[in-house]
């Protein structure tokens, strides 16, 4: 009998490396094969939030932050999404907004197959709710549970402080001028902070709002978010507002996005209305 040539073992040898490799491949990282895509920029935010960035793999307009955010492919905006994209990008589960992911967008993207998690933020028990379901996607619950607890604990710190009772109203956007109902997480915000939303009785959710409207109300206080002053109040010298120089100006980053960073919003508005400001001062 023949003895077999050396290239012979060498090729049993690679056999059994291969095939050691593909019997320890799945245990050595059971997450490398999730994809997310984000529909809205504070989706990408949370995702951020519950320590699982490096799963992100597409994210739409505006999204922004963190800084490594802005470095992931964008999949399109609000009103159109490139499906080709997605497509390539063969996310394991794409995570969509309520109420700012269309209806048709979602239905869309489930005839395509894809694995479609909507989420949905009415107050603000549900900013921690929606980091903690997409930590269990990724496994990432000891990183998420350290904002969480963060999170919770600052709005309970807020809650337990001392403020003045004063009417405000809302504004978020300045042209049309724009505002949001009771029912919205927004009045949730300005509520632990001592402020009655002047337009809680709304219909809508969100909606447009005369200024004579808002004149008619005369709110003690102006919350306009944006990243500068709104001047257009400095015309209305009778408005409670105006006399108590109650105008009070928040970047859209802190209290537009139902995120982590919402925080930084809440503690500025609630610093025009203190009473006793000790337990927010003492939350990190």
């Amino acid at each position: 009998m023949n003895k077999p040539k050396p290239s012979f073992w060498l090729l049993m040898i690679l056999s059994m490396n291969l095939i050691s490799c593909d019997i320890e491949k799945p245990n050595s990282n059971s997450n490398t094969s999730i994809r997310l895509i984000t529909l809205s920029p504070h989706l990408a935010e949370l995702v951020d939030s519950a320590g699982a960035i490096d799963y992100l793999t597409g994210v739409v307009s505006y999204s922004d932050y963190p800084e490594q955010v802005k470095s992931i492919e964008q999949v399109g905006d609000a009103f159109k999404i490139d499906y080709e994209k997605i497509l390539i990008l063969n996310p394991t589960h794409i995570l969509t907004w309520k109420d700012g992911t269309s209806v048709a967008i979602i239905n869309k993207l489930k005839s395509l197959n894809f694995n479609i998690i909507e989420t949905e933020i009415n107050k603000l028990a549900d900013i921690p709710k929606t980091i903690k379901m997409i930590s269990e996607i990724t496994n990432t619950q000891d990183f998420a549970a350290i904002n969480i607890s963060l999170f919770n604990k600052t709005i309970k710190n807020i809650k337990q402080s001392k403020f003045t009772n004063n009417s405000i109203f809302i504004e978020t956007y300045h042209q049309p001028l724009y505002t949001v109902s009771g029912n919205h997480w927004m009045t949730e915000a300005v509520e632990i902070c001592g402020y009655d939303n002047v337009f809680n009785d709304l219909s809508q959710l969100s909606a447009p709002v005369t200024l004579e409207a808002v004149i008619t109300k005369n709110p003690q206080t102006i919350l306009t978010i944006a990243d500068q002053q709104d001047l257009q109040w400095m015309a209305w010298e009778k408005l409670d507002a105006v006399i108590n120089k109650q105008i009070i100006t928040i970047h859209p980053d802190h209290f537009s996005r139902p995120s982590m960073r919402l925080l930084k919003g809440i503690k500025k508005l609630c610093a025009g209305n203190e009473l006793n400001y000790n337990n927010i001062n003492s939350t990190p």
